[in-house]
């Protein structure tokens, strides 16, 4: 209440006079107004930083309404008393000055460096991704709505209800998507004080959306006290509120998951102080610093301080003037675009995305690219920490961007590309190639029809019906040398570690597809299927059986047919 009375009394005229008592009135009813909107409706913070960043506009008021009073009609017999009172414009346009520069601290007063310095970064030249990439999101939000919304006519008066925002998050079966169900309209809002509870649907899989029945009296969709941002807002009511996503405990238990903090300079450099909990069960809000939040809780760090840190990362670095004009060593998070446009669909970003690392920790993947909107190459990739804010940026110079992968998937569509739309690249390690992962769906309603891989070097794409046979593509691709560069292994990336084996050739046999020839050798006492191609030893050709040969391989877990990175024939002098 105090910070309402603050607000309005910014409002009224600097007078005492019993005369001024009216127009004091109106002032006071304004004001009023004003702080309704700005702490109730909008739900702002009550603190004294946010008082000093919206000064600005009592003060505009103040000096419109002065202004106004001295070229009315009606002041004319108080224009000697305004002739002493010019300290007032004076005074305002101070205190609109005080406001905007400090809405824009650290840009404004040289510092916007420290914004770049606040982000925890290390930088890496190692083409290496730590996503575990048996956890391949293939599973876009278009997908992930289009399941949702067949589910959604399941319930008792779908009509009143619609798809909340998409976030995404891990749980003992993998990484899913989850929203609460809404409220849908404007009367609709007013009339419910509940949301039935929450869908889900895997991230990594096609499966059908399921609904977690439980009833909470608290959504972003609710009005007046039922609102969630106005509920957590009472327990943090000076702390800064980002955004509160929908997750899933151990025991599949529905929480909303608010972050809150404050920001470091003016209104700018978000710093996260920690997390509310509210569970869908009972209403309980539990308050933890960001050091005690569980371990099932996945975004500390939530996808809009995410998208903040990137761009302070690769822009500020060297300063606001050289981000202006020079741009040296700019890089920004590439803009991408779908054709694909389903309606009703809300992610909490279109900028960042969640991804899973080779431990099961959820991380949000970006990658970078220069300031040109048209570029189709990027300069490297973050990966940070949902939980902590680390985040790691992998140089990758020469790649194509994740714009570049959707342009060559879109090529490959031909005539389909009337009804579909490649959506959401992710990059990955597969079978040690750096590569984009990138989901095919319906334009219209976000079915998945198609999932591709991209390789990140060349742009080689392969198409197929679902991901098992994208990855058995992609991996016959390495063998015939379609997709270069294997000189960087990756270890996480579907476990495909590389190990040799020596033995004699028991079988030996030439594969031509699609004018590639593929050697597949099987050794004695040895059930794998080794499959080679010339452009990794020439020796296969000369090879028969009864050969001593050294093969270099991708140990693939569960894969009986691995790809080969080296052979040598050592029977050959």
């Amino acid at each position: 209440m105090v910070f309402y009375v603050i607000l309005i009394l910014l409002f009224l005229k600097p007078s005492i006079k019993k005369e001024d008592l009216g127009y004091q009135v109106g002032r006071l009813f304004f004001g009023g107004i004003v702080s309704y909107i700005i702490f109730y409706l909008c739900k702002a913070d009550k603190s004294i930083s946010f008082i000093i960043s919206i000064l600005w506009l009592p003060a505009l008021v103040q000096l419109v309404l002065y202004i106004i009073a001295n070229v009315s009609k009606y002041s004319k017999v108080n224009r000697s008393h305004n002739k002493n009172s010019k300290i007032i414009p004076l005074v305002m346009a101070a205190l609109m000055l005080i406001s905007i520069v400090y809405n824009n601290i650290p840009y404004i007063t040289g510092g916007s460096k420290n914004l770049a310095k606040m982000v925890p970064v290390k930088e890496s030249t190692e083409k290496v991704s730590q996503i575990d990439a048996e956890h391949v999101i293939v599973i876009s939000p278009e997908t992930a709505y289009y399941e949702m919304q067949k589910m959604l006519g399941t319930l008792p008066n779908p009509s009143i209800y619609k798809i909340g925002v998409l976030g995404i998050t891990m749980t003992k079966d993998g990484a899913c998507y989850v929203a609460p169900i809404e409220v849908d309209g404007f009367f609709v809002e007013l009339t419910n004080k509940q949301i039935p509870g929450v869908m889900y649907v895997s991230a990594e899989k096609p499966s059908q959306a399921k609904i977690i029945n439980i009833s909470c009296a608290q959504s972003e969709s609710l009005s007046y006290n039922h609102n969630l941002q106005r509920t957590l807002r009472k327990y943090k009511p000076s702390s800064i509120l980002f955004q509160a996503n929908a997750e899933l405990d151990d025991e599949g238990n529905p929480y909303y998951v608010g972050t809150y903090g404050h920001y470091k300079y003016g209104r700018n450099g978000a710093v996260v102080d920690g997390v509310l909990l509210m569970s869908f069960k009972d209403g309980k809000v539990t308050d933890y610093s960001k050091d005690k939040v569980p371990e099932w809780v996945d975004e500390v760090y939530p996808s809009d301080i995410a998208e903040n840190y990137n761009e302070y990362f690769g822009t500020l670095m060297n300063g606001l003037l050289n981000k202006m004009f020079t741009k040296n060593g700019v890089h920004v998070p590439t803009e991408w675009s779908s054709e694909a446009s389903v309606d009703g669909l809300q992610v909490n970003s279109k900028e960042v995305t969640g991804v899973i690392d080779a431990d099961g920790r959820m991380k949000w993947f970006t990658d970078h690219t220069n300031t040109s909107s048209t570029s189709t190459t990027m300069t490297g990739y973050t990966l940070m920490d949902m939980r902590t804010g680390d985040m790691i940026y992998y140089k990758t110079e020469g790649y194509i961007n994740g714009k570049g992968a959707i342009n060559a998937v879109d090529k490959t569509l031909g005539a389909n590309k009337s009804n579909w739309a490649p959506v959401q690249p992710i990059f990955y390690n597969i079978y040690g190639t750096e590569a984009w992962v990138v989901p095919v769906v319906n334009k219209t309603d976000g079915a998945l029809v198609k999932v591709a891989i991209v390789a990140a070097q060349n742009g080689y794409v392969v198409l197929e019906d679902n991901k098992d046979n994208a990855l058995e593509s992609f991996k016959n691709a390495i063998a015939y040398g379609k997709v270069q560069d294997l000189s960087n292994k990756n270890a996480n990336s579907i476990k495909a570690d590389e190990k040799t084996v020596t033995g004699k050739v028991s079988r030996v046999n030439a594969v031509t597809e699609d004018g590639n020839t593929v050697f597949y050798v099987k050794l004695q006492e040895n059930a794998t299927i080794f499959m080679v191609n010339k452009s990794i030893g020439t020796d296969i050709v000369l090879t028969k059986e009864n050969d001593d040969v050294e093969i270099k391989y991708l140990d693939i877990k569960d894969n009986d047919v691995v790809s080969t990175t080296g052979f040598k024939n050592n029977s050959i002098k």
